[in-house]
């Protein structure tokens, strides 16, 4: 069950029942997420507390709807009576959102002190009754260039040394600069509140064609970057068939590449096109709700769903006819779809779906036998009780597999002396090829392939680790990854 506790989230998964949850609200919870949708003060119907277990509201915390151009609340009173209404009725809330290029109203063209006193404002104002925040939303720009927007307020960022990014000291840097305000805001309150940030066409690893899914790259970046002020990611997951937004089959792989981080992961806007299912809301659209809902549950940290409005007449984008329900006012009919969530939400977490999901095998301790041990001992030396001090770095391989394809999460730890760099050596088997990386550079797609560090995991402490990661095609078991450091 879902549970708010002093203001705070708590997740309570039971042993699963006898018959199947019969609520969206209800499965979601006993699988161990919420489910939420996006609503607005005049659609507070009675299905919206039965079916969903979370609310974002879709308009009433935008900054034009409640901030004043000195960074001070206004107009609050749509916002407090959503919050009011999950309150009532045991829903956790979303605050959506603080800092933004649109709907920025009487912020537009502020300073970063005075975002720093709306952040400060908005979220004391509702403390701890608001689980997630989206700090900052949609801060890169369209068309997969894995670049910042232009626009203001990133047009107050400085690539102080010129080397590409802003994540240096001497940087300035408007996501960094204002979840660290977000951060000490919630800190000094003593808040459970957690802090997201949230973008679109971030889904996959991949776009349309196979080709890397650099907007979801340079979010990664800035995870891992600010790590220490981010607790959580929404993927908005607007799928649609613009080639950078369509449904990849690397979905998961994203969802866990962002996980492995320590984060949340949310999907946080879901609305699933027509047009991808060639205009039928049935069974095809179905099938399409269906793999992103078990594209979740198969990975832990991915902790909630919402979707963006209830009913297809009252969705932002109504011809697209992308939710669960028809109808409106009030008077909502169940779509095809509607029921595949639930069906999926009811098989739970590490179910078997449609479609087989990744599985995950762990990294091992040590290589594992290849035949039974000997009752004794054979007569050769025996090895040390202790191992000897390891210089240079090893490296282990864990992996995400399924039919046709891989996500490889490598280790590099550094032995008894500090490293400057590293290279690893793999030898892929035959029909296995790489087709993207993260945190290394690469030398070769298929056989013998070479990873090395990039400039800033390079040094890896004495007894430390640091890791990269790439997705491939074909089957991958048997990987022996052979590390030299410099």
């Amino acid at each position: 069950m879902l549970l708010l506790v002093g203001g705070a989230v708590t997740i309570q998964s039971t042993a699963p029942a006898a018959a199947a949850e019969t609520t969206l609200r209800a499965a979601a919870a006993k699988a161990g997420l919420f489910f939420g949708t996006a609503s607005s003060p005049n659609r507070l119907y009675p299905i919206l507390a039965q079916e969903f277990g979370q609310l974002t509201p879709e308009n009433d915390m935008k900054p034009d709807r409640i901030a004043t151009s000195s960074g001070g609340l206004q107009n609050t009173s749509g916002a407090d009576q959503l919050v009011n209404h999950a309150q009532s009725n045991n829903m956790v809330v979303r605050g959506h959102t603080l800092v933004w290029h649109s709907q920025a109203g009487a912020l537009q063209g502020a300073s970063q002190s005075t975002l720093n006193t709306f952040i400060g404002n908005a979220i004391n104002r509702w403390g701890s009754k608001i689980a997630y925040w989206d700090v900052v939303n949609e801060s890169l720009e369209d068309n997969n260039t894995g670049r910042r927007r232009n626009q203001w307020p990133h047009t107050m960022n400085r690539d102080a040394n010129g080397d590409g990014d802003y994540f240096d000291a001497g940087d300035t840097d408007v996501i960094r600069d204002s979840f660290i305000r977000a951060k000490q805001v919630v800190q000094a309150g003593g808040y459970s509140t957690k802090l997201c940030i949230n973008d679109y066409d971030v889904e996959g690893l991949t776009v349309k064609g196979g080709g890397p899914n650099r907007k979801a790259n340079a979010l990664y970046d800035i995870v891992r970057t600010y790590r220490q002020y981010i607790d959580c990611v929404g993927f908005q997951s607007h799928f649609n068939d613009n080639p950078n937004s369509i449904i990849t089959n690397d979905l998961q792989a994203n969802i866990q590449r962002f996980a492995d981080l320590g984060v949340e992961v949310h999907l946080s806007e879901v609305d699933i096109d027509d047009d991808l299912s060639n205009n039928d809301i049935g069974t095809g659209q179905a099938e399409n709700y269906r793999k992103v809902v078990r594209a979740c549950l198969n990975v832990a940290k991915c902790t909630g769903i919402t979707v963006w409005g209830i009913s297809d007449s009252e969705s932002w984008r109504s011809s697209e006819r992308g939710l669960l329900f028809t109808g409106g006012n009030g008077n909502y009919q169940k779509k095809s779809a509607y029921y595949a969530v639930l069906d999926e939400l009811n098989k739970g977490r590490g179910t078997t779906p449609t479609t087989p999901p990744p599985t995950t095998t762990p990294p091992p301790t040590t290589p594992p036998p290849t035949t039974p041990p000997p009752t004794t001992p054979p007569p050769t030396t025996p090895p040390p009780t202790t191992p000897p001090p390891t210089t240079g770095c090893t490296a282990t391989v864990s992996l995400n597999s399924w039919t046709g394809g891989f996500v490889a999460t490598v280790r590099v730890t550094a032995g008894t002396s500090p490293i400057s760099g590293w290279n690893v050596q793999l030898t892929l088997p035959s029909g296995a090829a790489v087709t993207s990386v993260w945190n290394a550079n690469r030398t070769g797609t298929s056989g013998s392939v070479q990873f090395s560090n990039v400039n800033y995991n390079g040094a890896v402490n004495a007894g430390q680790y640091t890791e990269f990661g790439f997705q491939g095609t074909g089957a991958a078991s048997g990987l022996t990854p052979v590390c030299t450091a410099s």
